[in-house]
């Protein structure tokens, strides 16, 4: 039997190429295009196309489920949100096929949809910065007095469908507002894209950590945690370099929070502890894998596999793992870190300094033993730049015009 990976360009997913593969399982690579970052890997026994679920989602899904029919696959893995969506909106059906190894969309929904993520986390008590959920922006308002700056405007979902294409938004810089004018405009702006207004909550001061977890409904049997010390962009994004990381005060918040979603399967639970008074408070959770994933694997929890094995139906214990492990994305995210805080000059030699040390690293991309994915990502790096100068793509990598 064979794994089919999805979303071969993304580095989650070569680290699932490479932990299903060194485990003695055939693996298959699928993009929207052909010769992907993960498909140089040696694990990859072959490769494939399909619809850009980002054009259509119908499409994608009829590809699949040709796919499936005509290919034995046990199971199907993806990182990418657009992806993952769809494959647990419509898991029932394809379960007819193969296996998807995500929550259906009734459980996923609560982690996609941030109102219903805090909802339930105000219902447990789990501390999360100040919340308010508004219908329409005539709202704002009724909060102009009760709010202080900087603020945060959250699109309520990081991807909204319309007519079958998604409306992926981030939060960047344009996020934080000082001002009741900007609060507005923003969510005003949030609004008319996706008409759901978004999120206005309270600015948490700190360091991000994240809490990584397989559950057999809602009870963890995987556990792994993460600190971020370097993400693109630096006003907050991807992390390009992390360490492995223990704390209880953020296990049982994170635990809590999927025992009450009654969750299934992998998610990443993001917190900020805030520097004013040293509480992890929640940011968001991911129903799906995470970017950092390598690091995990890294220092001993091999997320890939335990998954497969758990769908399969077999008792798993992932043990310990080792804390102070690092993991680098270096090509291009590390990179772009380094030249975008650069523009410091008051830190010039620091920043020389840290991004110069490579004692001890893990990369996301790079490797010795399976060497040929870096060819892959200097093909996609070298895509993106064009697209770059061609005003297709910002220097995030997010796509800006789609014409």
């Amino acid at each position: 039997m064979t794994v089919l990976v999805l979303d071969g360009s993304m580095r989650a997913s070569l680290a699932m190429v490479r932990s299903l593969g060194r485990n003695g399982i055939s693996v298959h690579v699928g993009e929207t295009h052909s010769r992907s970052l993960s498909s140089f890997s040696k694990y990859a026994s072959g490769s494939l196309t399909y619809s850009d679920p980002q054009a259509s989602r119908e499409k994608f899904v009829q590809d699949l489920e040709s796919i499936i029919d005509h290919h034995e696959y046990e199971m199907i893995f993806a990182s990418r949100e657009v992806t993952t969506l769809p494959l647990s909106y419509c898991k029932q059906d394809l379960e007819v096929s193969t296996t998807i190894p995500f929550p259906g969309w009734e459980t996923m929904e609560l982690t996609v949809d941030k109102a219903k993520t805090f909802q339930i986390a105000n219902a447990v008590g789990i501390p999360a910065p100040e919340t308010f959920i508004l219908s329409e922006p005539s709202e704002l308002t009724s909060i102009e007095d009760r709010v202080d700056y900087p603020l945060v405007v959250k699109p309520r979902s990081k991807t909204t469908w319309i007519d079958e294409q998604p409306r992926m938004l981030k939060v960047t810089e344009e996020n934080y507002v000082d001002s009741f004018e900007e609060l507005e405009r923003i969510s005003t702006r949030i609004y008319d894209s996706v008409d759901v207004m978004p999120l206005i909550q309270e600015y948490i001061p700190g360091d991000g950590y994240g809490v990584e977890l397989i559950c057999d409904e809602g009870s963890p049997t995987a556990l792994f945690m993460h600190h971020r010390l370097r993400e693109y962009p630096i006003s907050g994004g991807a992390s390009t370099y992390r360490e492995s990381y223990y704390d209880e005060k953020l296990e049982s918040p994170a635990v809590e929070l999927l025992d009450a979603m009654e969750w299934d399967g992998v998610a990443m639970v993001e917190f900020r502890v805030d520097e004013r008074d040293g509480v992890p408070k929640l940011m968001e959770v991911n129903g799906r894998f995470w970017g950092s994933l390598p690091l995990a694997i890294a220092a001993g929890v091999d997320f890939p596999y335990l998954l497969y094995r758990a769908y399969r139906g077999e008792s798993i214990e992932a043990g310990t793992y080792e804390p102070g492990v690092t993991s680098r994305w270096l090509l291009p995210g590390d990179i772009l870190w380094f030249a975008s805080t650069l523009r410091n000059k008051s830190h010039r030699l620091e920043t020389i300094r840290e991004f110069t040390s490579i004692r001890n690293q893990n990369y996301d991309i790079l490797s010795t033993t399976d060497p040929l994915p870096a060819v892959g990502a200097l093909r996609k790096i070298v895509g993106q730049a064009v697209d770059v100068v061609r005003g297709k793509r910002n220097l995030s990598g997010e796509v800006t015009d789609r014409s």
